[in-house]
């Protein structure tokens, strides 16, 4: 067992080594992916049509800000002369309104959001194809995104999934021949 954990280590150590000499020669870039949609032709035309969407839907909100705002100054003033009754159902009024507002403004959100999306993830498949077509022409092992610190294209040479599987399963059936 000792044997093989210092074969182990010492396979790590080179293939750690040969990675290190290879980096040397690694072609890395990064972009700007959210700059890519807010100034490209097709993310401007898609933003332009979410702040109308928004404008929209502030300005239906707005009315009801008034509506609310105006019931409780309503009832502020008029509320200590009021008879119960009526004090009552302006309360329940304003509450009903309350409720209708927080309804609106949280479906509101969601369709902006859903829309978001509808008119973003084209634009973002599209480039994600010119990202790999970009990467694989011009010779770059790693495309890195700037606002994302994940990375968004890499070249297949730099794939060690496969080794790192062999060398599991290799492991995998040491251990299952000595058991």
């Amino acid at each position: 067992m000792k044997r093989f954990i210092c074969i182990a280590a010492a396979f790590i150590i080179s293939v750690g080594l040969s990675a290190q000499g290879y980096a040397a020669d690694s072609k890395i870039v990064y972009m700007d992916s959210q700059r890519i949609l807010t100034d490209s032709i097709a993310g401007k035309e898609a933003y332009g049509q979410l702040e109308k969407l928004k404008n929209e839907k502030q300005k239906d909100i707005d009315k009801m800000q008034n509506t609310l705002k105006k019931i409780g100054e309503e009832i502020q003033v008029k509320g200590p002369t009021m008879k119960e009754t009526a004090k009552q159902e302006l309360q329940s009024k304003y509450e009903s309104e309350l409720r209708s507002y927080n309804r609106f403004v949280k479906d509101a959100q969601e369709d902006l959001r859903r829309r978001e999306l509808s008119l973003v993830k084209p634009i973002s498949d599209e480039v994600n194809t010119i990202i790999d077509e970009y990467g694989d022409k011009n010779g770059i092992d790693i495309i890195l995104d700037r606002r994302d610190p994940g990375i968004i294209y890499t070249s297949k040479k730099l794939d060690i999934t496969d080794a790192i599987l062999k060398l599991y399963d290799a492991k995998q059936k040491a251990k299952g021949g000595k058991k």
